[in-house]
């Protein structure tokens, strides 16, 4: 490096020099620029002047730094290179050298500064030295970098997003730029999209409609777009996109491009799906939950009402239930019931409660009323107002009546299907709950209660009404019974007396006792004592049926072989058989044949048997009596015959006491009509029966059933 010539540096300093030249410039761009360091250097580099600027970013006095090289100015890596020569050589070579380069203060620090070295000529052209301005640029260095920091990390944050498709687009809408989330969300490389519409992102349908080119526009109107849909990959599928465009403009205001943020938003929207159908599944769990309830609670409140309906008959005790059950449960807070009166016309309140005034026109109506009671019995139809300006509108003339009360239901009443009545149930003001469908049908379930019970009561009056006749009727029966009985039983006595004395005195004339008797006479004899033991054998008929049916005959059961019962009974009937010529048959019973019964009481009521079916039976006819056990544990002795049958309308008229079927003016059959009927009973006593089977002209079966004595007292 050449050494600082003092006397060159006077002689340019004194007038006509360069530094007395040029320091006259230098005064005036002192005055003029502060920001600026502005100093002359010799040819070999060596500083000449100093101004203020310099003094004041770089630190020296002009003291300091006149006739110093300004390569003092510079980080020491540049003055080893041979840098401030080189800004020098260009200068001379070019006549300006321009750099922008770290810079040192006096205190060692350093500034990023502009320099601008301008090479100085004479007229001759000799290069008599340098301008050198230097501009101190650190605080915009640091803006710069700054800003190259803040646009490289953001380019970093754009390109490693993976999450959001980031890229921008050209004023007509093409792609510019492409990060990793874009074609991650799209599928398409940088190289396949920069340079494409992105209307390619769109389903064909919202294309059609120049939807993307609206996005757009009302970008650039409104400074922001945002919108949610469903966007299309490169491989055709599609999925829901949260998707923001922002205008992205120069600084003179012109429009240079949008930036767009893609977000995937398909999982989440299925994820709010879900949340949704879940919210609404546990919703309609819910509703169905609190349904259920209240429909448990209903049915249950039904079936306390029920129960209680059912333990009370009088009308009275009805709307007592009606009133603290019935009218909670439905949510009323009055009403009443009403019955069609007797004429047929007119509806009576026949109990109410819970109005402010009932008055004697609203207890009878005449069912051509235009009231809500009147017109639920006239239609059959349950009448619904749900609000006080719908009932009045409809009915008027309750108004009045039903001024307390917001809504009104009536349901009407029926038994067996024809209508009865009505009942009303009234609701008061209920602010936030309105009268439901549910509510109505549950008071339609309560008033159909309330008609069964008002049914069951009538029903029970009735019953009640028809015991005290039948018991009346009963006790007069029962006391005509024992009137019968009694004269039955003394008129039974009183004949009796007479007819053994006719029977006594015609055996003594038959004796000779009073004479010789001829044969006519005889014969009359005979005749006599026959129609005293017929009308003996009546008499002894009623006598057992009035004890019979006065429960006064006593009864010995033991077993009864039925082998020696039909031995008995067909001895005793032989000669009324051999007299009409009827072949009487007698099967032998096996020896476990045996009842348990009274004996005396089975032999009457076989010999009844048996002489029903000689006295029923033509001359030359057959009677045959059997006996057996017939596997249900009773006793079978069956009587038929081939007598004339009985109607089957008359098969139950048999056993009637003093009916004989098949009697007329016209026939001559004799009796009371009182055997079948006192061995039927007789039977019946002993726990058996008698049952008959018949067939008109060819004959009957008449089975005496009885219980069949165990097999271990037959072997005793």
């Amino acid at each position: 490096m050449a050494r600082f010539d003092q006397v060159a540096a006077a002689r340019e300093q004194a007038p006509g020099g360069i530094a007395h030249e040029f320091g006259e410039l230098h005064r005036l761009l002192v005055e003029r620029v502060q920001d600026y360091a502005i100093f002359a250097l010799d040819p070999g580099g060596f500083i000449l002047s100093w101004n203020a600027g310099a003094e004041r970013f770089k630190g020296y006095t002009t003291d300091e730094i006149i006739g110093r090289h300004f390569s003092i100015f510079y980080p020491r890596e540049k003055v080893s290179v041979g840098w401030p020569e080189h800004e020098l050589r260009e200068a001379a070579r070019v006549g300006r050298f321009e750099d922008e380069g770290w810079r040192v203060r006096k205190d060692g620090t350093r500034f990023w500064a502009n320099v601008v070295i301008t090479a100085l000529r004479s007229e001759t052209g000799e290069l008599i030295g340098y301008a050198k301005v230097t501009r101190d640029l650190t605080e915009r260095r640091a803006s710069e970098d700054a800003l190259r920091l803040s646009e490289e990390r953001f380019r970093l944050l754009v390109t490693s997003v993976k999450d959001y498709a980031i890229f921008m687009l050209d004023p007509e809408g093409r792609v510019a730029t492409w990060n990793e989330g874009a074609q991650r969300a799209k599928g398409y490389s940088e190289e396949e999209i920069i340079g494409r519409h992105f209307s390619i992102f769109y389903p064909p349908d919202r294309v059609a409609e120049h939807f993307p080119e609206y996005e757009l526009a009302e970008a650039t109107r409104v400074g922001r777009f945002e919108d949610e849909g469903w966007r299309v990959r490169k491989d055709g599928s599609r999925f829901w996109a949260n998707v923001v465009i922002t205008p992205l403009y120069a600084t003179a205001g012109r429009l240079v491009g949008f930036g767009k943020v893609t977000r995937d938003l398909t999982e989440r929207r299925a994820a709010e799906k879900r949340a949704i159908q879940d919210a609404r599944r546990v919703a309609a769990e819910e509703a169905a939950r609190h349904t259920a309830d209240v429909a448990r609670q209903r049915s249950e409140q039904l079936q306390a009402l029920t129960s209680a309906l059912a333990a009370v008959h009088a009308i009275p005790d009805i709307a007592r239930v009606v009133f603290t059950q019935a009218f909670p449960a439905a949510g009323a807070d009055g009403g009443s019931i009403g019955v069609i009166a007797p004429d047929g016309n007119h509806l009576r309140i026949i109990v109410e409660s819970g109005y402010d005034g009932l008055t004697d026109e609203f207890r009878l109506v005449s069912l051509d009323a235009p009231m809500p009671m009147p017109t639920a019995v006239r239609t059959g139809t349950t009448v619904v107002c749900r609000t006080q300006g719908e009932r009045d509108a409809r009915f008027p003339a309750t108004s009045v009546l039903l001024a307390s009360f917001e809504s009104s239901v009536v349901v009407p009443l029926a038994s067996g299907g024809h209508p009865i009545g009505a009942i009303a149930m009234h609701r008061r003001p209920r602010p936030g709950e309105a009268l439901t469908s549910d509510a109505v049908t549950f008071m339609e379930s309560v008033a159909q209660q309330c008609g069964q019970a008002l049914e069951r009561a009538e029903l029970y009056e009735s019953e009640r009404l028809a015991r005290r006749e039948a018991e009346d009727a009963r006790a007069r029966a029962e006391e005509a019974n024992r009137a019968k009985s009694q004269f039955l039983a003394a008129m039974s006595h009183e004949l009796r007396t007479p007819l053994n004395a006719i029977g006594g005195y015609a055996q003594l004339i038959e004796l000779g006792l009073s004479g010789e008797v001829s044969e006519q006479q005889r014969t009359q004899l005979g005749r006599i004592q026959r129609s005293q033991q017929h009308l003996l054998g009546i008499i002894n008929d009623i006598l057992n049926f009035a004890r019979v049916d006065a429960g006064q005959v006593i009864y010995e059961v033991t077993d009864v072989p039925m082998q020696d019962v039909l031995q008995s009974a067909t001895q005793m009937i032989l000669p009324q058989a051999n007299e009409k010529g009827i072949a009487l048959g007698v099967t032998t019973c096996a020896v476990d044949v045996v009842a348990r019964a009274d004996p005396s009481k089975v032999e009457q009521i076989v010999l009844n048997l048996l002489t029903n079916a000689v006295k029923f039976t033509t001359p030359q006819g057959r009677v045959r009596i059997t006996c057996q056990r017939d596997g249900r544990g009773r006793v079978a002795c069956a009587v038929s015959d081939t007598g004339i049958g009985i109607p089957p309308d008359q098969l139950d008229r048999v056993f009637e006491p003093f009916i004989q079927v098949g009697r007329s003016l016209t026939t001559n059959q004799e009796g009371t009509g009182l055997g079948l009927a006192i061995s039927r009973d007789l039977a019946r006593a002993m726990q058996g029966d008698i049952e008959v089977q018949s067939v008109p002209d060819q004959g009957s079966v008449f089975t005496l059933l009885l219980p069949a004595a165990d097999s271990g007292s037959i072997s005793d």
